[in-house]
């Protein structure tokens, strides 16, 4: 078996260090802080409650820990020992008080800053006289020494062992790195300092390649250990590695034979007092107290339910599933808000002079006629459909309150990028608002968006829009300028209309003939016989143009065929057609009835 596990170690260092080689530290980006913080607050949970088995005295049993014995198998509470109970309350009160007793006098001092190293030494001493007379269980034997090195693959039955293994070791090489860069990434940002994950990939694969040798199972940097290093005021990597690995070299090669009696359950207490620190119930609740604000509330809820799918995660199906769990969470939500991104609808402050948000200050005012808005988030094939859906239900809106829109105006100010897809579908919404005279700009627009929409919808965007990069406030006075000049074009065209209207009416004109459909008859075709069919005509209609203008009687369809298909010499035979009238599809026949006596 140690031989199997220095072949699996190797297998997940050589993983390890080509994700570093190939770059592909890129896979923790997508871990979110709400993600971190619910994965390590549930992992430390599973720490401290791994812990208080042995802390009990309970005897080593596959039912589980503390809380499957005490829901699944009662019964087996009755093995508790009272003496293991009592050396580990008195663990957890000395480490306690000790550290607040440090300032008290400068021998206390040197005890609260070794507390967990006095508090092994203390509890050894004691074990060494009742550990057997009380049943309190030792670490016992440590083999001395420090372990050989020795290459794991020498033959071809290790080679195919190796890749028999392949598959569970890449699995456990990238669980190894999200762990240890999320536990990593919690106390950097906490004490404010940059990790770099390439650097951590290299350090893990160099260590587990390191490991292989000795015969060592795959390593991977410890919540658990994390936390007793931050408990004690460990600061820097060389007290966290260089100094923590010269003191175990030097206590198997000199002192092994002193760990014999030191109890377990004060080992226990010591990872307990030091994963406490690792839990961040305080980020949950400030993501809580986020719901106050009124501007985006669905982040703090996004955020929120992120932090507890990690959370439960991790502590129902453990960490190995919890990690990935809030990797798949955290992927879900980035693919989420850049499928639905925030649309603010603006408006002006008078106070302020400026087009901000509605929804953040009250005090502002929408125009009329105006939807200026602010897409916060880049525009491209998914999520194009939800803005064209979020204009037209606002001009739905508008239309019902009595305020058709006028213009639109898009604040480009959070816009990263935009893709070609997106441009087609801006391209045809532009000619469906120039359809309806509707008038659309783009303000504060730059970087890619500016030069690939100056390229492809120039032409339909006013000259200066995306050149000069106008603010909505620019929008706004090109909008009235444009309809000033209209309006202004529309009082000379009536001026004018008015005034040919008067100098007709001075000069007695008679309005002009209507605009009839013209025939395709030829014009001289029964001219001999125009003037007296016309005559007749007039005759029984009693029509005098001269007097008063009067539209034909039109006739219907089936007469008017008749009538246009009589011959043009025969007026013997309309005298016995009553009621026969030149219908207007026939204007050739009455080009002259001006002219008519």
């Amino acid at each position: 078996r140690t031989h199997a596990g220095a072949i699996f170690t190797l297998i997940v260092g050589v993983v390890i260090t080509l994700m570093g080689v190939f770059r592909l530290a890129f896979l923790v980006r997508f871990l979110s802080k709400p993600a971190l913080s619910g994965f390590i607050t549930a992992s430390a949970i599973l720490i401290m409650a791994s812990q208080f088995k042995p802390m009990l005295g309970l005897p080593k049993s596959d039912t589980g820990g503390i809380f499957a014995i005490a829901w699944f198998h009662p019964d087996e509470l009755g093995d508790l020992r009272p003496a293991t109970i009592a050396v580990s309350i008195c663990a957890i009160a000395y480490l306690s008080v000790i550290k607040k007793l440090k300032t008290a006098h400068w021998t206390l001092r040197i005890l609260g800053d070794f507390k967990e190293l006095s508090a092994l030494t203390f509890s050894a001493i004691v074990a060494s006289r009742f550990a057997s007379e009380l049943g309190v269980a030792v670490v016992g034997d440590v083999p001395a020494g420090l372990p050989g090195l020795t290459w794991p693959l020498n033959t071809k039955e290790d080679m195919a062992l190796a890749k028999e293994m392949l598959p569970g070791a890449i699995m456990v090489a990238l669980v190894t790195f999200l762990s240890s860069f999320a536990g990593a990434k919690k106390f950097a940002m906490q004490a404010g300092y940059q990790v770099i994950a390439i650097n951590e990939l290299l350090a893990l694969g160099f260590a587990n390649l390191g490991g292989a040798i000795c015969g060592a199972v795959p390593t991977q940097i410890g919540l658990s250990r994390m936390g007793i290093a931050y408990s004690t005021g460990v600061m820097s990597q060389l007290g966290a590695n260089v100094y923590v690995a010269v003191v175990v070299a030097l206590v198997l090669k000199l002192f092994s034979a002193y760990l014999f009696f030191v109890p377990r359950c004060v080992l226990n207490v010591i990872i307990l007092l030091g994963a406490q620190h690792l839990t961040e119930f305080q980020h949950m609740r400030w993501l809580l107290s986020l719901r106050q604000t009124r501007t985006r509330q669905r982040t703090y809820l996004v955020d929120f339910s992120v932090w507890w799918v990690a959370f439960l995660f991790t502590i129902i199906f453990g960490a190995f599933k919890g990690i990935l769990g809030a990797v798949f969470v955290s992927l879900l939500m980035v693919l989420y808000q850049v499928a639905a991104p925030p649309i603010a609808r603006l408006g002006y402050c008078e106070g302020r002079g400026r087009w901000m948000s509605a929804k953040a200050h009250h005090e502002v005012r929408p125009r009329l006629g105006v939807v200026a808005f602010r897409l916060e988030g880049p525009l491209f094939y998914a999520n194009v459909e939800r803005l064209e859906e979020w204009l037209a239900e606002m001009e739905v809106a508008s239309t019902a309150a009595g305020q058709p829109v006028k213009a639109v105006i898009l604040s480009a100010a959070a816009m990263p990028f935009v893709d070609t897809t997106a441009l087609e579908s801006m391209k045809q919404l532009l000619l469906s608002y120039t359809k309806r005279n509707i008038a659309f700009l783009v303000s504060n627009v730059s970087g890619q968006p500016q030069r690939i929409l100056q390229h492809v919808l120039g032409d339909l965007l006013p000259d200066g829009c995306l050149t000069s990069s106008w603010t909505t406030e620019d929008c706004v006075k090109y909008l009235s300028q444009k309809e000033a000049a209209e309006a202004e074009v529309e009082a000379v065209a009536a001026q004018a209309a008015q005034a040919a209207a008067e100098v007709k009416q001075q000069r007695g004109d008679i309005p002009d003939k209507p605009d009839f459909r013209r025939s395709s008859m030829p014009a001289n075709f029964g001219a001999q016989d125009r003037a007296a069919l016309q005559t007749k005509l007039m005759a029984r209609d009693d029509i005098d143009v001269k007097d008063e203008y009067r539209p034909p009687k039109v006739m219907p369809l089936q007469r008017s065929v008749k009538w246009a298909s009589v011959p043009h010499g025969m007026n013997e035979m309309l005298d016995g057609m009553q009621g026969l009238y030149a219908p207007p599809s026939c204007p050739d026949r009455l080009d002259d009835y001006d002219e008519a006596p």
